[in-house]
């Protein structure tokens, strides 16, 4: 096998970069999205109530 790839999948040190990898790509996609879906509840409830 290729020397990348026993770095990468068989010592711990491998998993643990991809993992993180994964965490951190997660994070950056997942905040944004979580955000545009709190304005949009947000809105929603603004509108709905009442004016004064």
């Amino acid at each position: 096998m290729h020397p990348v790839f026993v770095e990468l999948f068989a010592r711990p040190v491998g998993w643990l970069l991809i993992g993180g990898t994964l965490i951190m790509v997660g994070i950056g996609i997942g905040v944004p999205l979580f955000i545009r879906y709190r304005e949009r509840v947000e809105r929603a409830a603004a509108e709905r109530a009442p004016k004064r």
